[in-house]
């Protein structure tokens, strides 16, 4: 242990402090100019990433900064999805209304399932997440007079100015930022050291006086409402919404991204889905298996390097937590 600290000293002596902001700055350069150099094809691409990330970094929270492992965040992305296409196809609701009651729906069927789950743990916390994402997916299916059932719900669309894919892509990096942003606060804030705390020894952290409860309801209902947040983007971004957002292969999206790119890095589901998104891209040019080989690279990830991808010396020069 004190050899690790050592040398996690002796690398944030040798990173210069201006390097990590550089980087930042660098990163959003680039996404700023992805429009205006590359095809339209290749910026509905980086449009799909941005909603991922932010999907995933949401469930970054749970798993890699409290230790707890939701299989339902697809209930929250679907509310937050539907609830902004029910909201403007339904009840003729401007883009604007929906996009920021949407969220609101989300944090709320969050609240509602985490006062009972968050008082769980492990299986037991996992099964009644996983319980409450199919209620939703159930729900979505069934109820086609207002859902649309398995046609989905049609005709979800943003506001004239956001209908074209440069600006739809602009209006989604910027939300993202914004987002991304308000959690990188929270993690780092006391509340997030509670967290930290919570996630290293629940009884430990109780005995120095943490409400453990108090503090993963709160941070299930931010990562259920960044959810939802994520979710709308992608209600408007399809222009539609089916009931597979909300099925339980969707909660195993952000899992796998947080994997790839690092447990408990901030910015490691950033990197997660920049892979997998470009390599479900590239692979399914070759075969229609292509889970195959992600299930391949997760399993060399998890095995050889259990930081993640952002858990290389290279990345993590940059990207230390």
């Amino acid at each position: 242990m004190v050899s690790e600290a050592k040398k996690q000293l002796t690398a944030d002596e040798r990173r210069p402090r201006w390097l990590r902001p550089a980087t930042l700055a660098a990163a959003l350069l680039a996404s700023l100019l992805i429009p205006l150099v590359l095809s339209t094809f290749n910026t509905f691409l980086a449009t799909e990433i941005l909603i991922l990330a932010l999907f995933s970094v949401s469930f970054n929270m749970l798993l890699g900064y409290t230790g707890m492992v939701s299989f339902g965040q697809a209930g929250y992305y679907g509310l937050g999805a539907y609830a902004a296409g029910l909201f403007v196809v339904r009840m003729g609701l401007p883009m604007p209304v929906a996009f920021v009651l949407a969220p609101l729906v989300a944090a709320a069927g969050a609240a509602l399932v985490g006062a009972i789950a968050v008082r769980r743990a492990h299986a037991y916390f996992i099964m009644l997440t996983l319980a409450f994402g199919q209620i939703v997916y159930a729900i979505a299916l069934s109820w086609s007079s207002v859902t649309g059932g398995d046609n989905g719900l049609l005709g979800v669309r943003p506001i004239d100015l956001l209908r074209g894919p440069t600006n739809y892509y602009y209006f989604t990096l910027v939300v993202v930022v914004v987002c991304l942003f308000a959690m990188h606060r929270l993690v780092n804030s006391p509340f997030g050291s509670g967290l930290k705390a919570i996630r290293e020894n629940p009884l430990r952290a109780e005995a120095i006086g943490i409400n453990v409860f108090l503090h993963r309801w709160i941070i299930f209902i931010v990562a259920g409402f960044f959810s939802g947040v994520a979710g709308a983007l992608l209600a408007f971004f399809q222009r539609s919404i089916f009931p597979d957002a909300a099925f339980y292969p969707k909660s195993f999206d952000p899992l796998i991204t947080t994997v790839l790119g690092g447990v408990g890095n901030f910015f490691g589901p950033v990197v997660g889905s920049i892979v997998l998104v470009l390599l479900e891209r590239i692979v399914v040019r070759f075969t229609e298996h292509w889970l195959l080989v992600v299930g391949g690279l997760v399993i060399v990830v998890v095995i050889g390097f259990s930081r993640g991808i952002t858990g290389f010396d290279i990345f993590r020069f940059f990207w230390r937590r």
